[in-house]
């Protein structure tokens, strides 16, 4: 009898033992799923939810585009309200050329951003695609995904006294007894701040166009005032009396420029990358440049006839 009441309390010792890794594993998995239910950004309800940017386009048919203005890539025409002439330049005539040869042919929403919040405006939803050709670095490789270069963009080249004939190559800038003026947080910056050493750097802010960092030259603040060659090019354009280039016509550096996207919308990169080829095969980007006048290389294919056309 003790035996048999022995083998009776081990039975249920068992079975509620049993019973308790079976409720807590049960209890494990409820816990797991309420988890994955509520985490935000969660790459199951991803995966089963999430409608990329691209397949909103291709529904409704409409590209939204941001732009900062750029000239002559985005140039804001602030006298156009609600038109399609309200910003122009080269690389919306590429943005409409892509709009225009898609089947259907997509309608174009232009939106004007910041550039101090150009990253939050973007992945906000506010638009999709940033038509300036951003210059493309590794870091801001972190923060956006690029297309293919439609343009590469000369860096470090300066402006100079008309008078001041000291700096030949971008090595005579290294000096201690002169002062460069820089853009904060741009391309050129970041390149002179790692390969010069000695100049005295005195940095400005500047958004847009960047002109009143090179107005330092003529007010007599800075030696040098270093940029990109859009920049450059333009504001010496405009004031050919008092200052020149140096270093334009072979530049220290170069930047690829692009189109930009959020990080991971993958559809949407392929297709403009596809479309950018298209239009580089076609001649499309030689076209603007002779309409617009830029101041960037032009990526060329480079191609070889077939055995059979030789």
């Amino acid at each position: 009898m003790v035996e048999l009441k022995e083998n009776l309390k081990n039975n249920r010792m068992m079975r509620n033992g049993r019973f308790a890794i079976v409720f807590s594993i049960i209890a494990f998995f409820i816990s797991l799923l309420s988890i994955l239910a509520f985490t935000p950004n969660n790459k199951i309800s991803d995966k089963n939810n999430y409608i990329g940017v691209f397949q909103e386009i291709k529904k409704h048919k409409v590209l939204k585009i941001g732009y900062g203005g750029f000239p002559p890539y985005t140039i804001v025409n602030p006298n156009v309200k609600n038109s399609e002439d309200e910003v122009t330049g080269y690389s919306i005539d590429l943005i409409k050329e892509i709009a225009s040869l898609a089947q259907p042919e997509l309608e174009i929403e232009w939106v004007r951003f910041s550039w101090e919040t150009i990253q939050t405006e973007l992945n906000s939803g506010k638009f999709d695609i940033i038509a300036d050709p951003v210059y493309q670095t590794i870091p801001r490789a972190f923060e956006f995904d690029f297309t293919m270069p439609y343009a590469y963009f000369g860096i470090a080249v300066g402006v100079v006294n008309k008078d001041d004939d000291r700096f030949n190559t971008f090595s005579d800038l290294d000096r201690d007894d002169i002062i460069i003026s820089l853009a904060k947080g741009w391309t050129t910056s970041e390149y002179a701040e790692k390969y010069l050493d000695k100049p005295k750097f005195h940095f400005i802010s500047a958004t847009g166009d960047a002109f009143n960092q090179l107005d330092d030259v003529i007010l007599g603040r800075a030696d040098v005032a270093l940029n990109d060659v859009p920049t450059v090019v333009q504001y010496v354009n405009a004031h050919s009396d008092v200052v020149k280039s140096v270093f334009i016509e072979n530049p220290p550096s170069s930047v690829p420029g692009g189109f930009v996207v959020r990080k991971g919308e993958v559809d949407l990169l392929n297709f403009l990358n596809t479309s950018l080829y298209i239009l580089m095969a076609n001649g499309t980007l030689e076209r603007l440049d002779e309409k617009w006048e830029t101041y960037h290389h032009i990526p060329i294919n480079t191609k070889v006839p077939g055995s059979g056309i030789k």
